[in-house]
């Protein structure tokens, strides 16, 4: 069944999502992604799923390496599991 909810456009240009719309899309935090599909004069809203990261630090963690790898090797003729079971023990806070 299709229901048309409405919003007026704010100042900015800004609109306030309906309850029941944030609710079909799974919207709950104030990060949450959406994408506009344009279509001529049509516009869809999709909810977007961000892609997980690989990358086995965060930001921060990366600093810190960056200020590691500035030293003299503390770790050598380590395999790459266990050079990042090294840094991460080293990230830890003390």
């Amino acid at each position: 069944m299709q229901h048309v909810y409405f919003s007026h456009l704010g100042n900015k240009a800004q609109v306030t999502l309906p309850k029941a719309v944030r609710k079909a899309l799974s919207l709950r935090e104030a990060r949450d992604l959406v994408g506009f599909i344009v279509d001529g004069r049509r516009v869809a809203l999709t909810r977007i799923e961000p892609v997980p990261t690989s990358d086995p630090f965060t930001d921060e963690e990366w600093e810190k390496i960056r200020g590691l790898a500035a030293k003299p090797p503390a770790a050598a003729g380590l395999d790459s599991q266990a050079s990042l079971r090294h840094l991460k023990s080293r990230l830890k806070p003390r």
